[in-house]
């Protein structure tokens, strides 16, 4: 079950980081419903700054997915060791 979460977390990282890496730049993104309830916000989440700083922040969730199934592929070679 450990297993499970962890291959869980590691695709969950992934599928988020690659999500805020390329909606800021389609145009689903200036197609929000929260511009239409919340007017006033639409100059900043449509600046290219917030755009970055999105983009950014889906970096470094696949950052920290590869980092997570890299320990991952490291343990299980390790206890795969252990069993020989």
């Amino acid at each position: 079950m450990n297993r499970l979460l962890a291959v869980a977390f590691i695709l969950f990282c992934i599928e988020v980081g690659l999500f805020l890496v390329i909606v800021p730049w389609s145009e689903l993104w200036d197609s929000n419903f929260l511009l239409d309830y919340v007017p006033y916000l639409r100059p900043f989440i449509l600046h290219k700054l917030f755009r970055v700083l999105v983009t950014f922040l889906g970096g470094v969730d696949i950052l920290i997915g590869l980092s997570e199934l890299r320990h991952f592929l490291r343990s299980f070679r390790i206890a795969k060791r252990t069993l020989e």
